[in-house]
């Protein structure tokens, strides 16, 4: 995936609904289940339920917040 694609709707696609994995963890789902984070844009900041994050703003950074079940659940850049 590309660095220079920060058209937010596109990564929802691509992430929205899949489980977030370490680059080298072991699963037995499909591969169109699963998105690695080697698959991110390299200024990315994960998210799981109740983390705190700073408030500054860079358009650059995509947003993944993940569940309890590390599954994507929204996207944004910011």
């Amino acid at each position: 995936m590309e660095e220079s694609n920060n058209n937010v709707a596109e990564w929802e696609e691509k992430l929205v609904g899949k489980i977030l994995l370490e680059d080298d963890a072991e699963h037995t789902l499909k591969d169109d289940e699963v998105v690695r984070i080697k698959d991110l844009p390299s200024y990315h900041r994960v998210l799981p339920p109740g983390a705190i994050m700073t408030r500054d703003y860079r358009v650059d950074r995509l947003n993944v917040f993940i569940d309890d079940n590390r599954k994507v659940e929204r996207v944004y850049y910011a």
